[in-house]
């Protein structure tokens, strides 16, 4: 009885409170999560917590010493998580977030890939896996990736094998870092992506590999990368990797996905 009592007093506002309380500190684990930042963040909340304790027994002169780290040490803590912040910001402010959160009901895909363009993109990766072609490839779904994705060279150009095999071409100027395809064309080429710094990432594991695993942790952009050592054929989403059986295995990925 005494628990229902106390339950009836807790108004909506105070749940509300507390639910978005856990969510933003859920969002901001999930952001510095298997990064440096994540030390520096339980540094803050043990810190926190220590104070508080020292608060409660009235221990006055050490309770000013840390006050004063708090108080004084919020810029500091903006420039120490700068790209955490960054990257928080430009989650909830993406079209994605909206969707997903705000106004689930309007879910509608924004994406028009055509059959013709998973054809194109498998049999290329086919030949490049064959030849053992190091590629990148980044298919852009619903989050603009011109945020994270801020050089390379312009594209225009639909989405097919002899315009791709061109591109990677071993001694084509074009061939290193990514090309960006956004629905059914190519719209950069050269791209350089951010690199993850997970550290759950295997070592033999080189940069294409983290620079697809990069881009795939902030936002919802799917990577195909080929090894030049291996040949074998990657598929990178939401910062999971996929090790494809064969050609047929990734048409029928990216055919779901897409």
């Amino acid at each position: 009885m005494i628990v229902i009592f106390l339950l009836l007093k807790i108004s909506f506002i105070e749940i509300l409170d507390i639910t978005l309380v856990v969510f933003v500190f859920y969002q901001i684990y999930r952001i510095v999560h298997n990064t440096a930042a994540l030390n520096i963040f339980y540094g803050i909340i043990a810190t926190f917590i220590f104070w508080k304790i020292i608060e409660t027994y009235k221990m006055r002169y050490l309770s000013i010493v840390i006050s004063t780290f708090f108080k004084g040490g919020f810029l500091a803590l903006i420039i120490l998580f700068q790209p955490e912040i960054r990257k928080f910001l430009l989650i909830v402010g993406s079209k994605i977030f909206f969707k997903k959160f705000v106004f689930p009901i309007f879910r509608i895909s924004s994406i028009s890939i055509e059959t013709e363009t998973i054809d194109s993109i498998s049999k290329a990766c086919a030949i490049f896996s064959g030849d053992k072609t190091g590629v990148l490839i980044v298919i852009q779904i619903n989050q603009d990736l011109k945020y994270f994705i801020q050089n390379g060279d312009e594209m225009d150009i639909k989405v097919n094998v002899p315009i791709m095999e061109s591109i990677f071409y071993k001694n084509s100027p074009l061939h290193d870092g990514a090309i960006v395809i956004v629905e059914n064309k190519i719209v950069k080429t050269r791209a350089i992506l951010p690199v993850s710094y997970n550290k759950d990432i295997p070592s033999r594991l080189g940069l294409r590999h983290r620079a697809a695993i990069g881009l795939t942790e902030k936002t919802d952009a799917i990577c195909i990368v080929i090894s030049e050592e291996t040949g074998y054929i990657s598929y990178i989403k939401n910062k999971k990797r996929t090790i494809i059986a064969n050609i047929n295995h990734l048409k029928k990925i990216l055919e779901e996905n897409l």
